[in-house]
């Protein structure tokens, strides 16, 4: 038999009384949620850099999707690099570069 785990309260010694684990979720997303905006508010959005090795190993990609592709093959610096985006139109999905 499965427990309900958001109605199990669990003893907190600091304040004494019993919590229930949903109010502990939503009081962590709640706070993971705000330093997250106001992290990326502060210092802007980190894309995954891959190369097109590894981007041809994401099996399902997710429309809008963001990638950043570096030519791993190129032998001298500065390396070929793309911002790529998954966009689906009309049913296919092929990675787009952003220009």
């Amino acid at each position: 038999m499965a427990r309900d785990f958001d109605n199990f309260p669990t003893y907190d010694q600091l304040t004494n009384k019993g919590d229930y684990l949903s109010g502990i979720w939503s009081d962590f997303f709640a706070t993971f949620v705000q330093t997250l905006q106001g992290y990326l508010g502060q210092n802007g959005m980190f894309v995954p850099v891959l190369t097109v090795a590894q981007q041809n190993l994401i099996q399902s990609p997710q429309e809008g999707q963001l990638v950043y592709i570096v030519d791993s093959n190129t032998p001298t610096l500065p390396r070929t690099a793309q911002l790529q985006i998954w966009q689906v139109v009309a049913g296919v999905g092929q990675w787009t570069v952003i220009v």
